[in-house]
């Protein structure tokens, strides 16, 4: 029997419960003991002095459907204590492919990992996760753009009430197989193409199983409120539960919508829904730098712009004409990530520092990165709010998400937004100026194992599973920036993943993940 006794740490137990000093014995996966002066027999023995012992963090918005396994290592979430994730949000999961559209389009948007998709539905998906032995727990929405690609393709299609039907079959199927819930990403392709009727027919499958809706909102910004209201009527179909992602006042313009949202939350709460949300605890977002694009592209998918304007020279003039007949707030935009090699050198700069350094204009960069990489370019946008930020983290119902990738040390899979190796550190030191220790680790891991049904995760009680870790509250901080974004956060003395060892002294020192099922 594998044991270890971590004897004098802080415990925080994850329920919001003042801490108390004592020592936790683990005993294979499980938590076996929490007391004091607990006998350690042939344990191995951990001294916690003077840090705090919480349940491992839990990450309810990634987007490591293929980097997990790829990079299973997962050093970007387990260095800032995160032992559990899910992925599968904004609407893009990696399964179902039942078509060779769908497999052809995953295949290229992934091309990066070198992971060739040989899947089908949510079982075989996650069979091919667990060759893979992930150093951390793996849970997974099944997402909105791909359900909807298996039926409609990635064109710009109403669909029939019968076709919305095959949709509310197809995620009913991959729920039953393990799912963790229903995203959309109503911003992305093909997502944005889907009217109400539709949303609200799909959603009927989640009431066979009480899992949460999870929306990237058709607006995060001028038509916000709408957004939330569609949201809504959308969970109302369901089962009750809308979980909102990375809950966001984008641009100035809209920052004063933020009451307004609270008050449509709460009225919503008190009329009987469910209502819990995730944000990451920045103020600058990530996504594809297509989405400043111009008509037609707004309504393409990054593989397809790629392929209009790689070989036609005319319409790549056209497009960087637009560019500059209506720029963007280029200095308000920083390039993180492409393939496209005399580009890495100038990663982490704002598109005109960029430019200036490539001897080029702002629209034409971006244009030559549309054409010759647009599936893997991205880009870091400002525009959110510093003060907005740090009400929606104080409320209650609101996770931490990193909305990013497991990576690891490397950039040979791409660099991430700093997020993906300082949100948890960040979260909890922001949160910390309005709530105290305890409620904050609650928000960060039993608040998220409830809201997607994390049975024995979440906590430190006795018959627990043992995800925990260990840091020095003194010290806890991120250290990642956009200049170098994959170093790792200071503070965390270890972690552990379902009872292992799985980082200490700054490195992976196992991969002992499971998949996650309600």
């Amino acid at each position: 029997m594998n044991a270890t006794l971590i004897r004098g740490g802080r415990i925080c137990d994850g329920t919001g419960a003042p801490a108390y000093t004592a020592d936790l014995l683990i005993q294979n996966d499980r938590i076996a003991g929490i007391g004091n002066h607990l006998s350690s027999g042939r344990a191995r023995i951990v001294d916690a002095q003077g840090l705090i012992v919480a349940p491992g963090f839990i990450d309810v918005h990634a987007h490591s459907d293929l980097s997990i396994l790829a990079a299973p290592e997962a050093v970007g979430k387990l260095s800032q204590g995160i032992t559990s994730e899910i992925s599968g949000n904004c609407g893009l999961s990696a399964f179902p492919v039942l078509t060779d559209e769908v497999r052809n389009h995953l295949n290229t948007l992934y091309q990066t990992y070198g992971i060739e998709i040989d899947w089908k539905d949510f079982h075989t998906y996650t069979q091919a996760v667990e060759r893979r032995k992930p150093a951390i727990n793996a849970g997974f929405l099944c997402g909105h753009n791909t359900l909807r690609a298996n039926v409609l393709g990635y064109e710009n299609r109403q669909g029939t009430p019968e076709d919305w039907i095959r949709l509310r079959e197809l995620l009913h199927d991959m729920l039953e197989q393990g799912a963790l819930g229903f995203s959309t990403g109503l911003l992305y392709i093909p997502g944005k193409f889907a009217p109400r009727e539709e949303l609200l027919t799909i959603a009927g499958a989640l009431r066979d199983f009480g899992l949460p809706y999870a929306t990237h909102l058709r607006s995060e910004g001028d038509e916000l409120l709408e957004s939330i209201d569609e949201a809504l009527a959308i969970a109302r179909a369901g089962s009750g539960h809308l979980h909102i992602s990375h809950l966001k006042t984008a641009l100035p313009r809209n920052w004063y919508k933020l009451d307004a949202v609270f008050d449509a939350i709460e009225a919503a709460r008190r009329s009987g829904l469910q209502i819990t949300g995730d944000r990451y605890p920045y103020t600058r977002s990530q996504t594809s730098l297509s989405v400043i694009l111009p008509p037609p592209y707004d309504k393409m998918t990054d593989a397809a712009i790629r392929e209009i304007l790689k070989d036609d020279p005319e319409k790549t003039a056209l497009l960087t004409r637009s560019l500059e007949e209506h720029p963007p707030a280029w200095e308000r935009i920083i390039l993180c990530s492409t393939a496209v090699r005399e580009a890495q050198a100038v990663l982490g700069r704002t598109m005109q520092e960029a430019a200036d350094a490539l001897r080029t204009t702002p629209a034409i960069l971006c244009t030559d990165l549309m054409r010759r990489d647009a599936p893997g370019t991205m880009a870091s946008f400002s525009g959110l709010s510093e003060g907005n930020l740090k009400r929606i983290i104080a409320k209650p119902y609101i996770c931490c998400g990193t909305d990013e990738t497991a990576r690891p040390l490397h950039f040979e899979f791409g660099r991430s937004h700093p997020r993906g190796f300082g949100s948890f550190p960040r979260f909890i030191r922001q949160a910390q100026k309005e709530l105290p220790l305890e409620e904050v680790i609650r928000k960060v891991t039993l608040f998220p194992a409830e809201v997607f049904h994390l049975r024995d995760r979440g906590r430190i009680a006795c018959g627990a599973v043992a995800d925990l870790v260990l840091f020095d509250q003194e010290r806890l901080s991120d250290s990642a920036d956009f200049a170098s974004p994959h170093t790792v956060s200071a503070g965390i003395f270890q972690v552990y993943v379902n009872g292992t060892l799985s980082y200490e002294n700054r490195e992976v020192t196992a991969r002992a993940g499971k998949i996650l099922k309600k």
